[in-house]
C-alpha cells in the first residue's frame, strides 16, 4: 500500500469503516502475531493479546495522526497488551519446551528447541522487547525510540549491550 492509499485508507478507517481498518491490519498481522509469540511464548496467549490490540486499536484509531506511524502506534499497544496478559499471570496459558502445539507454531518452530527462549529470558523486559523488535520486527532503533518512548541513541545502547550480553552468554555455554 502507498502512503497515499494509506492515508486514504487511515482516514476511513477513523470514520468507522471495518474493512478499512482490517486492510491497514492485514499489512502487519504476521509481524504483530510473530512478536506475541515470541514476547509470551504461547499461540494462545499470543493470539489473544493480537486480539486484545487489534480492539483497542480500532477503538482509538482516532488517536492516531500519522499514517505512517499505524505500525508502530499498534505494535505499541500490543506490547501493552502483552504486558498486561503477563502482569494478570493467572490467565496466561504455559507451555512447555515440548508442547508439540508450541513447536509446530509458524514463527517459533525454527527455535523450537527452546535455546534461544532461554537466553532471552536472561533479558529484561525491555531489552527483550527491544531484540525482538529489532530482530524479528526489523524496526531501526528510531522507530523502536518511538514505540517505547526512548531516544534512538539509547535504543542502539541497549540493543548493543543486550547482544553483547546474549553472544557472551551462549558462548560461556558452548
Amino acid at each position: 500500500m502507498t502512503d497515499s492509499e494509506r492515508i486514504r485508507t487511515l482516514k476511513a478507517a477513523q470514520n468507522g469503516d471495518a474493512e478499512a481498518f482490517g486492510r491497514l491490519y492485514a499489512e502487519i498481522a504476521t509481524e504483530l502475531y510473530r512478536f506475541a509469540l515470541w514476547y509470551l511464548k504461547s499461540p494462545e496467549n499470543a493470539e489473544d493479546a493480537v486480539q486484545e490490540a487489534c480492539l483497542n486499536a480500532f477503538k482509538n484509531l482516532k488517536s492516531l495522526k500519522k499514517a505512517q506511524a499505524f505500525k508502530a502506534w499498534f505494535f505499541r499497544i500490543l506490547a501493552n497488551c502483552c504486558k498486561d496478559l503477563i502482569s494478570a499471570g493467572n490467565r496466561l496459558v504455559l507451555v512447555g519446551e515440548e508442547d508439540p502445539a508450541l513447536a509446530n507454531a509458524p514463527y517459533y518452530a525454527d527455535f523450537s528447541d527452546g535455546w534461544v527462549e532461554k537466553y532471552l529470558d536472561k533479558l529484561g523486559d525491555t531489552d527483550r522487547e527491544i531484540v525482538l523488535l529489532s530482530v524479528l520486527g526489523e524496526y531501526k532503533s528510531g522507530e523502536i525510540g518511538d514505540l517505547l518512548h526512548m531516544s534512538a541513541t539509547a535504543v542502539r545502547s541497549r540493543l548493543s549491550r543486550a547482544l553483547h550480553y546474549l553472544r557472551t552468554e551462549m558462548e560461556a555455554d558452548v
